[in-house]
């Protein structure tokens, strides 16, 4: 029962954008859209080193091969650290460990929280039932989650962040879990940057992401209520990658017939919907991309003239309306793997297919397979066509109009 509501509510969530993916199937095959699929960036120090260290052990390593970027120097760090030995020119493996064995094949690094069912703990037989790796640990296996595994659900118990182990329980709930995490970006190096119309601008560059997990809903299958909730204090988790980012002037809010809430779920809704045609324009997973929303200006911002935006609040009343926000979407891998650059070079029909997607779904107030389900339309988990609910599409095409 419980894969059959996942299942439904996973096509649910994704059924018209592969109606929009069908009706415009010559994104597909135009040139325009296929180059952006990058291949994986070998500037990835998490990945680079790992990849030296292996080709190390099969092979001595001269100092002309071309491996990546600075390859003298890394051999020479690998060496400092013990890993590798210099004779007769060539760099060699010294280390007792084989490489191969610390690398993750679902993640960059291979910091994994075990999972331990704790049913047979009394007669002195736990098993391990799986990994996690540690971005999404804090999300799927944190305390009281529910996580699922093979089709049977578990009860996390207790969670040991320190040893990286998840204590879990088989348990049998009409419910799932859902964590809320905050998110925090802050611009470390801006790598290229220009102003567009609105006023706007659009950059990309290096960000550390701040992310605590702060709390979890229990959501009802099929019905999607909201029957619960708890807080949560795990560790904050920091990141440095890298990211795309809009930045919208004030002024493109100033002539839109909606309140300040209303507005704000407009931001929302865009970068819900931004979100999701990455995924699909850079064929990668959901969770290959993150999402956040901060206030301008980035701090690393060198070249953009961000007095031309407004002028700023005058007064407290005008400063409370005053919201210049920045729209992320990074890379969820440490260091970043190339997915970025690409969206900052294309953003034009980042942004041109976004709205197809939202101007083509028949729904009047948003919902998952556009711009999200509004906070105001929610009602035990139903989408209610209360009156007064935030105009999304609206506030959302017209923020496209200026871009």
């Amino acid at each position: 029962m419980q894969d059959d509501a996942l299942e439904a509510r996973a096509r649910y969530s994704s059924r018209h954008l592969l109606r929009w993916i069908s009706s415009s199937c010559s994104i597909l095959i135009t040139s325009s859209a296929t180059h952006l699929n990058t291949p994986t960036s070998s500037d990835n120090l998490e990945i680079l080193v790992n990849h030296l260290k292996c080709a190390a052990f099969e092979l001595p390593i001269s100092p002309d091969e071309r491996f990546g970027f600075d390859l003298p120097g890394l051999c020479e760090q690998l060496g400092e650290a013990g890993f590798l030995h210099q004779s007769g020119g060539d760099w060699h493996w010294i280390d007792e460990a084989y490489p191969a064995d610390t690398i993750s094949l679902r993640s960059v690094t291979s910091d994994n929280f075990v999972i331990i069912d704790t049913t047979g703990e009394d007669k002195g037989k736990p098993e391990v039932i799986g990994e996690v790796d540690f971005s999404s640990a804090l999300t799927t296996v944190h305390p009281k989650a529910i996580y699922i595994h093979q089709g049977q659900q578990y009860h996390v118990e207790h969670l040991d962040f320190d040893k990286r182990k998840a204590y879990v329980k088989p348990v049998n709930v009409d419910y799932f879990t859902d964590a809320i995490r905050h998110t925090q970006v802050r611009v470390l190096e801006v790598a290229e940057e220009e102003t567009i119309a609105g006023p706007a601008a659009r950059a990309h560059g290096d960000v550390l992401v701040r992310s605590q997990v702060v709390g979890f809903k229990k959501i009802k299958f099929f019905t999607n209520e909201n029957v619960g909730s708890g807080k949560l204090e795990l560790p904050e988790n920091e990141m440095h990658t890298t990211s795309f980012w809009l930045t919208l002037g004030h002024n493109l809010f100033a002539d839109l017939p909606f309140s300040l809430s209303e507005r704000q779920n407009g931001i929302f809704g865009l970068l819900y919907g931004l979100g999701s045609m990455a995924t699909f324009l850079m064929m990668c997973d959901r969770r290959d991309l993150g999402t956040a929303i901060g206030e301008r200006p980035p701090s690393a911002a060198t070249e953009i003239n961000w007095e031309d935006f407004t002028t700023g609040p005058t007064s407290a009343s005008e400063a409370k309306e005053f919201f210049e926000p920045n729209l992320y979407i990074y890379d969820t891998c440490p260091g970043g793997i190339g997915f970025t650059e690409p969206l900052y070079r294309t953003s034009d029909m980042l942004l041109n297919r976004t709205l197809e997607l939202i101007s083509a779904c028949p729904c009047e107030n948003g919902c998952p397979s556009c711009v999200g389900p509004t906070a105001a339309a929610t009602r035990v988990g139903k989408v209610s066509q209360a009156k007064n609910t935030p105009l999304i599409i609206a506030s959302v095409a017209r923020l496209f109009r200026c871009l």
